[in-house]
């Protein structure tokens, strides 16, 4: 986890799947309410999501947006686009081809 111009961004490692999701959902939650609203997730080094991971993102995405905060997705493999794309996902979530684009798009 860092800083960059405001935004705190995430990267997490290894597969996005059951046995990880739960931790994961607790700490974006974390950072969602106390970052001022600008998350982040690198998914560079995620080469596989599953349906918990998806799960996970869609409600990291709906609380920011209640909280008028701001959530984003970069770098995503194409394996794990196909997942996002396959399970129309990747209407509702911004995802960002680098993570320099998805921090100067949630930086403003």
């Amino acid at each position: 986890m860092r800083e960059d111009s405001g935004v705190t961004v995430i990267r997490p490692e290894g597969p996005i799947d059951v046995s990880k999701s739960l931790d994961l959902r607790a700490l974006l939650g974390e950072q969602v309410a106390s970052s001022g609203g600008k998350v982040l997730v690198d998914m560079g080094g995620v080469p596989l999501i599953d349906s918990s991971g998806i799960g996970v993102m869609v409600a990291a995405h709906r609380r920011a947006e209640e909280a008028g905060a701001g959530f984003a997705l970069a770098e995503p493999s194409d394996a794990v686009a196909k997942v996002f794309n396959l399970t129309r996902t990747d209407r509702l979530l911004s995802i960002y081809p680098s993570v320099a684009e998805g921090v100067a798009a949630l930086a403003g």
